[in-house]
């Protein structure tokens, strides 16, 4: 008689990718770096070329609501002396910002999402200067299973402590990537 032999499970094959490219579900946390340039143009002076980089963490808190947290620093360089603001809004500084997002599709490759932050300036603050409330719009978009691409754009206004000063608003436009570790 002969001896059966056991079935053997199916062989698994590594150079697979077996996570789904998903942006995210709840639990997920993300940690991201980005960075944007921007130089403004006037007939008057030469604008100094700004940059900054952020470095930001998503968790998802729900399948869609995330909570976001960035910390921001610009510089300028080049340009007209008199064109150099050392304090208050626009000025190169540390900042940092606090929020929430709504991502419509996380479970998909591609997401749209949406969301609102209180940001304050850390280092070179005006007098009256209470931070900012920003909307935020974006996409993001995985590239692999652990690595996503985003960009974002927002519109923000100053908060001022007292009555006096004028309002400052601001547009955001950011470029990045983020990596998933959980």
């Amino acid at each position: 008689m002969a001896q059966e032999r056991p079935e053997q499970p199916p062989e698994v094959r590594l150079e697979e990718e077996v996570e789904p490219r998903i942006i995210g579900r709840a639990g997920t946390l993300l940690i991201g770096f980005g960075g944007s340039l921007d130089r403004a143009f006037s007939t008057e002076a030469l604008m100094p070329l700004n940059y900054t980089v952020q470095i930001d963490a998503i968790r998802f808190v729900t399948n869609h609501i995330v909570a976001h947290v960035a910390l921001a620093g610009s510089g300028s360089a080049g340009g007209d002396e008199d064109t150099v603001q050392p304090t208050g809004a626009g000025a190169p500084a540390l900042r940092l910002r606090v929020g929430g997002l709504y991502f419509l599709t996380p479970k998909s490759m591609f997401s749209l999402y949406t969301g609102g932050a209180y940001s304050t300036q850390l280092t070179q603050r005006g007098d009256n200067a209470a931070g900012s409330i920003v909307a935020n719009l974006g996409l993001q978009a995985a590239l692999s299973s652990r690595a996503a691409l985003f960009v974002e754009g927002g519109y923000g206004f100053g908060v001022r402590r007292g009555s006096e000063g004028e309002l400052v608003t601001s547009i955001i436009g950011q470029l990045g990537v983020r990596f998933r570790f959980r």
